[in-house]
């Protein structure tokens, strides 16, 4: 039996232990910016703080606010979906460390198969030119042989924000970090379209979102004959990115946000909007098979999207180029990178080790961690680049 002061020394020694393997103080982190992020952001804020203690205070606004706020010195970090054009802070870094799809969702409650678009079709409805769901050019895209991939999965096992092991499906990696298409389905479709109006719902809203929508639109469409389909380059304002003037259009309604636009569709038959994937989840609305630059049909996933941005050039800040008229097998053509905006000096050094841990933590666990989300988990050379950008930090 240990004396009493033995048991007091051991006491003193079990707390020291407990007290080491725990952070000292906690802190708050103050941010705003894409809301293309939020659903991984809102996942995963919650295990960081239950890890580390510190809270995540992340507002998202849209990138535009994002931007702003970060070069006012208003928050620690920001969330854009799109680099800076104009008044671009010194000492920025910009790790790629967010990866998912932008999804076509849409309100068509008589309509039971997920339907198949072309860029030129999405081209047409978004800038007013289609205004009804049983428009001919419509129907041509879901009236024809289509091919389609399918990606190899397997069961991993995570902790859950309780701490509980769960399982969950995710998508096979080659040594080179790409998802693995282990076949492809190739079938007739004949999908039956309803003489219903077509209502575009838009973000109104600064929206990096928006911005690499409109990027897609153009870039899809570069090689098309009719060089009509969408002139404009890409635009953080959606209504300013269009080929015409759509605000006295009756048939587009903007919103800010994108849980606001796509809680615009949900109430509405006959919407279609552009968001991320899991706004579409969340509001339990169908999402397009968009074809790719290889000619096959994709729905959104964060498979396709890893194999379409393997296709991208890496700038040396970190910023990704896509191809849109790159063949990439697999590839689902609107996905999309997010960045985290820090400094790489110049303020609090607690505070930016502090952002540099968030940003790792989101790049290396919360993908694999809520795949339900449909955010993909960043392999190969980006993932390499996003590393060497969060040691820039500090």
């Amino acid at each position: 039996m240990l004396s009493r002061k033995k048991l007091a020394v051991a006491v003193i020694a079990a707390s020291a232990l407990l007290g080491s393997s725990s952070p000292a103080f906690a802190a708050d982190l103050k941010a705003s910016g894409a809301t293309f992020a939020s659903p991984l952001i809102d996942a995963c804020k919650v295990d960081f703080n239950k890890d580390t203690t510190h809270t995540i205070n992340y507002s998202g606004g849209g990138s535009g606010k994002g931007r702003t706020d970060f070069s006012l010195n208003l928050v620690d970090f920001a969330g854009s979906d799109a680099a800076y054009t104009i008044a671009e802070p010194t000492n920025l870094v910009y790790a790629p460390i967010f990866a998912a799809p932008i999804a076509i969702m849409y309100n068509l409650p008589t309509v039971k198969d997920s339907i198949y678009l072309t860029p030129a079709t999405v081209a047409k409805i978004f800038s007013g030119y289609i205004t009804n769901w049983n428009s001919p050019i419509i129907a041509a895209d879901n009236e024809r042989v289509v091919k389609t991939p399918v990606f190899q999965t397997k069961t991993v096992t995570v902790k859950d924000k309780n701490k509980k092991n769960v399982k969950k499906t995710v998508p096979v990696l080659d040594k080179a970090g790409k998802p693995v298409v282990k076949s492809y389905t190739t079938k007739t479709v004949n999908i039956d379209l309803p003489n219903q109006d077509i209502t575009v719902w838009y973000r109104s809203d600064s929206s990096g979102t928006s911005e690499n929508f409109t990027k897609w639109l153009k870039g899809a469409n570069a090689s098309n004959a009719d060089q009509r389909l969408w002139p404009k380059a890409g635009n953080t304002t959606f209504a300013n990115g269009t080929p015409s003037g759509i605000t006295s259009f009756f048939n587009f309604q903007g919103a800010s946000g994108s849980a606001a636009v796509a809680a615009g569709v949900a109430g509405k038959v006959g919407s279609i909007t552009y968001s991320e994937l899991s706004f579409a989840t969340d509001n339990k609305l169908p999402v397009a098979n968009i074809q790719n630059a290889a000619g096959e049909f994709v729905a959104p996933s964060a498979a396709g999207t890893s194999s379409f941005l393997g296709g991208g050039t890496i700038a040396e800040n970190g910023v990704i180029t896509l191809d849109y008229l790159k063949a990439i097998p697999g590839a689902y053509p609107l996905g999309t990178t997010s960045y985290g905006l820090a400094y790489a000096s110049g303020k609090n050094a607690t505070t930016q080790k502090l952002v540099a841990d968030w940003f790792t933590y989101v790049l290396d666990k919360c993908p694999g961690k809520y795949p339900e989300k449909g955010f993909a988990q960043i392999t190969g050379p980006m993932y390499d680049k996003a590393k060497a950008q969060i040691a820039l930090i500090k």
